[in-house]
């Protein structure tokens, strides 16, 4: 998409091939390291950290939902060129969307520090990876119109989930973070919203690729069995 030439880390598709290596390779290299030493504590680093993918989470959140009022983005399906300005604004957020998702590395790395080795599931992997690549086609082809309403429910989700993982750092704060198991059940209500907004595209379309429509679907769907699988073990 030409709206989008220029902007960081998006020309080429080797920077974020070579992050994502990268990130696979610290969880191999780091759990070899921490093998004998005995876990790192963090806790001022995991509030930091938290409270700053919260806040992050709320701007896009907030700027998702303003930008697609103004520019009158039909909530069935939305093409990518009709809403002008809008469309360029939106595009920005989604930017920052993209952008996340290399600072939720942050999330795997704290793990390998803390030898949290249990939470290093292969859906957690997947995840992260897999997300921030498929964000950077996103906002090379599709980074406005249809694509606004996943990263606007996700960005709602990470408000909730970040602060949880942020509070739950405080041993004092424990007893109140009785919601913990509710957090997966707004994922996977995310995730088959997401797949219905999608197909809805497709059931009556307006211009939007049909195949990014039928990825995304599919690619929700792998989370949607993977996270039943995490919430009933």
């Amino acid at each position: 998409d030409a709206r989008v030439r220029g902007w960081f880390l998006l020309d080429s598709y080797l920077p974020t091939f070579f992050l994502t290596g990268a990130y696979l390779l610290c969880i191999w290299l780091g759990k070899m390291f921490m093998k004998n030493r005995p876990p790192f504590s963090l806790r001022a680093h995991l509030i930091v950290y938290n409270l700053g993918i919260t806040l992050l989470s709320f701007y896009m959140l907030i700027e998702l939902i303003l930008a697609t009022w103004e520019g009158g983005y039909n909530l069935q399906c939305q093409n990518l060129h009709s809403a002008g300005e809008a469309d360029i604004r939106v595009a920005k957020v989604l930017w920052w969307y993209y952008f996340s998702k290399v600072i939720e590395f942050m999330d795997t790395i704290f793990f390998v520090l803390r030898k949290k080795s249990s939470q290093i599931t292969f859906l957690h992997v997947y995840h992260h990876a897999t997300m921030f690549n498929i964000w950077w086609c996103v906002l090379n082809w599709i980074p406005c119109g249809q694509s606004f309403f996943g990263p606007t429910l996700n960005s709602f989700i990470h408000v909730l989930m970040y602060s949880y993982y942020g509070l739950s750092v405080i041993p004092s704060m424990r007893k109140y973070l009785w919601w913990k198991k509710y957090l997966t059940q707004a994922q996977l209500i995310q995730f088959l919203l997401t797949i219905v907004h999608t197909l809805s595209a497709a059931v009556k379309p307006c211009g939007f690729p049909f195949g990014c429509l039928m990825f995304q679907s599919s690619y929700m769907a792998t989370l949607v069995i993977l996270f039943i699988n995490f919430y009933i073990k």
